[in-house]
């Protein structure tokens, strides 16, 4: 068990949520490119993790013609005939949880990496979340109206720059801009004190 594996379990979950939601909204709507754009980041994470366990399985040929060819489809967004094969990583994140033992004893021993990869999986879905719903709740009624404007004001919050050049109008749209920022605030303070504490601890390692 590794965070990696836990991040990558998570982000199948999300991807399948994503991939549900789909279904519902209509194929021509800012809302469905919109979700488009983040099935294409999440596939560019599956399509890492393809790599790297072909790489670093001992039998890569076993790996490949049992469950690797099945992650490899799963990692294509642009044929959408094959995203159902996603689903298929359900079994993956079953075969990661399987042993809530090894879960537990996991997550005791590495509490510190296991609270960072916590608040980076839930600084993810807030983006996600907030750029869906304040395009959803101000695309009639503001200056937020395409995927691509959505997008860039999350960006923009979530890093506390904010330009300016698009902004919510309804309440909705505010409370989401305000939880944006301070995940934010909390999310990338949370990912430098990660690295921070990775730069030190081998840079003690070398000076040993």
């Amino acid at each position: 068990m590794s965070i990696s594996k836990l991040t990558i379990a998570i982000f199948s979950i999300v991807s399948i949520g994503l991939l549900t939601v789909s279904f519902f909204l209509d194929h021509e709507s800012e809302l469905y490119r919109l979700l488009n754009y983040y099935d294409w980041g999440l596939c560019a994470f599956f399509l890492y993790d393809f790599f790297e366990e072909l790489f670093t399985s001992k039998n890569r040929t076993k790996y490949f013609f049992t469950v690797g060819w099945l992650d490899l489809l799963s990692s294509i967004p642009v044929v959408h005939e094959l995203r159902f094969a996603r689903i298929v990583r359900v079994i993956r994140i079953i075969r990661i949880f399987h042993s809530a033992k090894l879960l537990i004893e996991y997550l005791r021993s590495n509490r510190k990496s296991s609270l960072y990869g916590a608040i980076v999986m839930t600084l993810v879905s807030i983006i996600i979340l907030s750029s869906f719903f304040v395009l959803w709740v101000e695309q009639d009624v503001g200056n937020i109206k395409t995927a691509e404007d959505a997008l860039w004001w999350t960006f923009i919050s979530v890093t506390t720059v904010g330009y300016g050049d698009y902004y919510p109008v309804t309440n909705e749209g505010k409370l989401l801009a305000s939880l944006l920022i301070m995940s934010g605030i909390v999310g990338f303070g949370t990912v430098v004190s990660y690295l921070s504490g990775k730069f030190n601890k081998y840079k003690n390692e070398g000076d040993q």
